[in-house]
């Protein structure tokens, strides 16, 4: 296989062998690439040891784009990262998609997003009452 076929994700994801490896809605995932699209953030030491603050930070826009279009895997990977089972899935998306302007203030702060979406699902009674997560902090 020539390299010129060869295109790797954001930031060490997996190499995808496909010659056009453009991402839709519909087929996307956590390791979906944009074609002629750049991404930028910054990291802590302490995020390299965080797999959800990492995801966060390397994902940002992605997860931004499927929040507004109230769902996608990138929110199902939020989820679960906070302990809100496949049934809560979506729930867990409307309660993102309509607090949109609430969580992304600030653009481009994983730290600010993780600390949004951490209120939004404490603020949500289901969510707050059956996040595995929330439980144990009640």
């Amino acid at each position: 296989m020539s390299s010129s076929h060869l295109s790797a994700t954001h930031y060490g994801g997996p190499p995808s062998f496909n010659k056009d490896n453009i991402r839709n809605s519909r087929g996307s995932s956590i390791y979906s690439t944009t074609k002629n699209s750049s991404s930028s953030s910054s990291s802590t030491t302490q995020d390299q040891y965080d797999p959800y603050a990492n995801f966060l930070r390397l994902h940002f826009d992605e997860i931004q784009e499927q929040v507004a279009q109230g769902g996608g895997p990138h929110t199902e990977v939020i989820a679960r990262f906070n302990s809100c089972g496949e049934l809560l899935l979506a729930e867990t998306n409307l309660a993102l998609s309509t607090n949109y302007k609430k969580i992304f203030k600030v653009k481009g702060n994983p730290d600010l997003l993780r600390e949004a979406i951490k209120v939004v699902i404490k603020e949500n009674d289901k969510l707050r009452d059956h996040c595995d997560s929330f439980k144990k902090n009640t």
